[in-house]
């Protein structure tokens, strides 16, 4: 028998090995099925990532999470709501460039925005010194709880 202590991580870990035939797995909770730091976690999914290793992890868990809930039919508390990083500085902006390029490699879309295209993205956004943006169109949130 293998164990694993119950938290998004440890179902995801167990959901995979399952996937590969494993039927022998078990998953031991301490107290009430997410009580413990499932319920409170942050469920971010931002692609953004410097690391191409990194980053192909985060580019499959976004994909995976939309496949699982097609697969089981089941609402696994993802939702796509993008992310809209801004560039005040050369070095931010060299940095992002850098990062889209690495983007680019691992099929992780990024769009880069003017200004002007962030102010008609998001009107409330102040762009007077923003050099320019790039957004990633298909960051996402999930609800820790639910996908467990």
């Amino acid at each position: 028998m293998r164990l694993a202590y119950l938290h998004a991580v440890a179902a995801s870990f167990l959901y995979h090995l399952a996937k590969k035939g494993w039927d022998d797995v078990v998953l031991i909770e301490r107290k009430e099925l997410t009580s413990g730091s499932t319920w409170h976690a942050a469920g971010l999914l931002p692609l953004f990532n410097m690391s191409y290793s990194v980053g192909q992890i985060h580019k499959y868990s976004v994909r995976f999470y939309q496949e699982l809930q097609q697969e089981t039919g089941m609402n696994v508390g993802f939702s796509r709501v993008s992310n809209i990083r801004l560039a005040r500085t050369k070095d931010r902006w060299d940095e992002y460039m850098y990062y889209a390029g690495i983007a680019e490699t691992i099929g992780v879309k990024v769009n880069v925005l003017t200004p002007e295209q962030v102010k008609e993205i998001w009107p409330l956004c102040e762009t007077d010194g923003l050099l320019g943006a790039i957004q990633h169109p298909d960051d996402g949130y999930i609800q820790p709880a639910d996908l467990t």
